[in-house]
């Protein structure tokens, strides 16, 4: 759902923010080079494939299926190849810097301001809350520390409550892995209401 709306974003509300002068920008402060907290690479537990020496993390590249793993790994911002747990650096880098080296890796078309804009604006946001040294995962569009409990929320795709992250719990029982994060069923059961 939400790779829908982010589609519909790009290919008609840009444009016509473009033709009516209202295209996003991006700032002064995030084309300057400073010190930013970021996700990258922590392990190889669970599920790991790539195999990058700094293991950025990209923007949620989840779409219509997250059961796929896109709605429940981390991808690399270099290999685009999946991870699941990520730990919280500072790195020395601009925002700008970060979203066109990720749009440009995944694009095979010239990028715009607006979305380069768009991409800091999101991970901003996403990321607001990460800690240099914590542990993270993350599901449905939403990044959480390794330890949290008691979690619900809405995410881009379904509902979700867990008395414990289920990553953590698939290290010791494979049937989490098996019967929530890669279950179709899990997701569709739980899906947010089709507008």
């Amino acid at each position: 759902m939400h790779a829908v709306r982010t589609f519909i974003y790009i290919l008609l509300v840009l444009p016509l923010l473009s033709f009516c002068g209202c295209q996003p920008t991006i700032k002064k402060e995030d084309r300057v080079r400073q010190k930013i907290v970021y996700l990258k690479k922590a392990n190889d537990d669970l599920v790991s494939f790539c195999k990058c020496g700094d293991g950025h993390i990209t923007y949620p590249p989840q779409i219509g299926c997250p059961w796929c793993g896109c709605g429940w790994l981390f991808t690399c911002i270099e290999c685009r190849k999946a991870f699941t747990f990520a730990q919280g650096i500072e790195i020395e880098s601009s925002w700008e810097e970060l979203a066109r080296r990720d749009i440009t890796n995944r694009n095979y078309k010239p990028l715009t301001n607006a979305e380069v804009a768009h991409w800091i604006d999101t991970m901003k946001r996403l990321l607001v809350d990460v800690r240099p040294g914590k542990l993270y995962v993350c599901i449905d569009g939403k990044v959480f520390e390794r330890e949290a409990r008691n979690i619900e929320f809405e995410g881009w795709y379904a509902r979700h409550r867990f008395e414990q992250m289920p990553h953590v719990i698939a290290l010791s029982d494979a049937t989490v892995k098996t019967n929530l994060l890669r279950s179709e069923a899990y997701w569709k059961n739980h899906a947010l209401k089709k507008l």
